[in-house]
């Protein structure tokens, strides 16, 4: 491995400052408008800011930071959804020398208000009115705080000194506006920058909380730093590429992508913000923004890409010449690609090529390359769905812990099914006999915030940060992910059951939403599964299916739904087959509380809040 620049880099704030001396002029980002008097037919217009404005505006809200009491150590919290705001904000708090506490915006009071009290953030960006309104409620009374493994349950005030606004807000003594602090005087650099180190503490970013109160993960500028420059180092992308970030900033992934922009000459692209009293997002406006921007790299989550291609097969079911047209090219693309495909597959193949390419222009525009999935595992049926339609998707993989992205896939060795190999050899990946993954290197977290026990039980004596996902490694040092220890079913008759592989195959459905297999310590499995209602909603209207209530409760439904699952029992081996399903009325979602900001299943929380369900499928056989 060479020397690369990134490694003589002092911390994250310096990085930025460097790359906007050596590229003044340069676009850092460009960011949708929304207009509602332009008319929908014509594309939006798009804002391009350079490395000498946005500079610019860092230096004044460094100053404004300093002014209220930010200083090294200190605890900044950004709640907000992603918009270049966030990054700005982000630099200035780490120029300082600060650490700055992700928050995820669709997160309730009561999540924000641990998330404030155990990093003991008192200065918080906010998006707009709603997460002021949060905050406002937060710092009103007092809240239960959940136990950890170190001190036990209790009743707290979380005080909140400072809100500084993205968008306008209603305005008292501790909330100020972004915009008054960026219409100040010009500032000079943060002489503080000077003195941080690498080793210092940048971030503090909250694990989802699947299982228990979230756990906040300490990353130095030495683990962000490196990560970047093992990005660079995949050669996956050129000072020329684009990404497109529209996945929360509050994850890692997400920031990843957003230091790649800002501490490199790659640009980014954001969509446009389209409701400024709220975070609530427009789905339709932000794919909206993904196909106008056509970014070349497009990092995303496997839940949108599901969403695209059930968008896709829907339409595909449609009548006329176009739904014809689009169901032959994807069933000949599909035959070929997996190999199986005869003359007339190839000769259809050939002459459909059009409309690949339609397909492509349309969910991405004419610039895209490849998307980059992360966050959670593919289905790899989703992976070769967009492979055969010609649009690349390389998988990775990585933890807030491992600060972030430890393997990708590459271009031209996409092995479909893998997170690919690691991102650089200075990363360390070695299997443990029981089959975790583990990981060392220069990017790996330095554990979790006030958490000494959880901390020893994830990183060894030895350094080694222990995952908890199930793995193995092929011989071109390819990564597959075969599930989580934790998620390991294991029956009443001692038989071992991964449930992520099975609750994947289930969920290539596009009648279904989402999976939870139950039967760790009982006789057979179950599954709670919840309906795609646009799809299935599609299918009663083509085969006259009139429901008298909810679709959940329909048995043509329930047949529906039941012969999708035997699809995939027909593969499976007796003890891993699903012998009983019961239909949730309502989708698991981030608002319901059911899905983590990451859109994991809370399994946990699941089980709990339909208990009655899972005991009527073992109630009788």
């Amino acid at each position: 491995m060479t020397d690369h620049p990134l490694d003589s880099i002092r911390n994250i704030a310096e990085a930025f400052y460097v790359t906007a001396a050596d590229y003044p002029e340069r676009v850092v980002y460009s960011q949708a408008v929304f207009d509602t008097d332009a008319p929908s037919s014509e594309p939006r217009a798009w804002i391009s800011t350079d490395y000498a404005t946005v500079k610019a505006r860092i230096n004044k809200i460094a100053h404004y930071l300093k002014s209220v009491g930010v200083a090294k150590g200190v605890k900044v919290g950004i709640i907000s959804n992603s918009r270049p705001e966030w990054l700005e904000a982000d630099i200035a708090v780490l120029s300082l020398g600060g650490v700055v506490v992700s928050i995820y915006q669709s997160l309730p009071p009561s999540d924000i208000a641990y998330i404030l009290f155990d990093s003991g953030a008192k200065i918080v960006f906010a998006e707009n009115q709603e997460q002021v309104n949060k905050l406002k409620e937060i710092a009103s009374k007092e809240w239960k705080m959940p136990a950890t493994e170190e001190r036990g349950e209790s009743l707290e005030r979380v005080e909140v000194e400072r809100i500084i606004a993205f968008e306008q807000c209603a305005l008292d003594d501790s909330v100020v506006q972004l915009e008054e602090i960026l219409t100040g005087p010009e500032r000079q650099e943060p002489s503080e920058m000077l003195k941080i180190r690498r080793t210092d503490i940048a971030s503090l970013v909250y694990t989802s909380g699947t299982t228990g109160p979230p756990k906040g993960v300490i990353q130095s500028h030495h683990n962000h730093l490196s990560n970047v420059r093992q990005a660079v180092e995949t050669g996956l992308f050129e000072p020329e590429s684009s990404f497109m970030l529209f996945l929360p900033l509050a994850h890692s992934f997400a920031k990843l992508i957003g230091y790649l922009g800002f501490l490199t000459p790659a640009s980014l692209k954001f969509p446009a913000v389209a409701d400024t009293r709220t975070s609530k997002l427009q789905p339709s406006s932000i794919t909206r923004d993904i196909r106008e921007g056509s970014a070349s790299i497009v990092p995303v989550v496997p839940r949108l890409l599901e969403k695209m291609r059930a968008g896709v097969l829907l339409k595909a079911e449609g009548g006329g010449v176009g739904g014809f047209l689009l169901r032959l090219a994807i069933n000949a693309a599909l035959k070929v690609q997996s190999g199986k495909g005869g003359v007339i597959d190839r000769a259809v193949y050939s002459a459909t090529a059009f409309m690949r390419r339609k397909v492509k222009e349309k969910l991405f525009g004419p610039n895209f390359c490849f998307c980059i999935s992360g966050g959670a595992k593919l289905p790899p049926n989703v992976g070769r769905f967009f492979d055969a339609l010609g649009i690349t998707v390389l998988e990775g993989y990585g933890l807030t812990e491992t600060c972030v992205a430890t393997n990708i896939n590459r271009l031209g060795a996409n092995k479909i099914g893998t997170v690919g190999p690691v991102l650089s050899e200075d990363i360390e990946l070695k299997i443990a006999d029981d089959g975790e993954i583990m990981f060392r290197g220069p990017n790996v977290a330095l554990g979790y915030h006030n958490r000494p026990q959880a901390t020893r039980k994830a990183w060894d004596s030895r350094g080694w940060f222990h995952t908890g996902d199930l793995g193995s490694v092929d011989e071109d040092g390819y990564l597959t992910i075969t599930g989580r220890k934790k998620e390991i079913l294991v029956s009443s008759t001692g038989k071992n059951i991964a449930p992520q592989d099975i609750e994947a195959a289930v969920k290539e459905s596009r009648y279904i939403s989402q999976v939870v297999m139950v039967g760790d310590g009982r006789p057979y499995c179950t599954a709670l599964i919840t309906l795609d209602m646009d799809a299935v909603g599609e299918w009663c209207r083509a085969n006259g299916v009139i429901p008298a209530g909810h679709y959940s409760s329909d048995p043509k439904v329930y047949d529906l739904v039941w012969g999708e699952v035997q699809r995939v029992n027909a593969s499976l081996a007796g003890f891993e087959q699903i012998k009983k399903i019961e239909i949730v009325p309502d989708d698991f979602t981030v608002e319901n509380g059911f899905l983590t900001p990451t859109f994991k299943v809370k399994r946990d929380l699941v089980l709990k809040e339909y208990g009655d369900l899972v005991e009527r499928m073992y109630s009788s056989r």
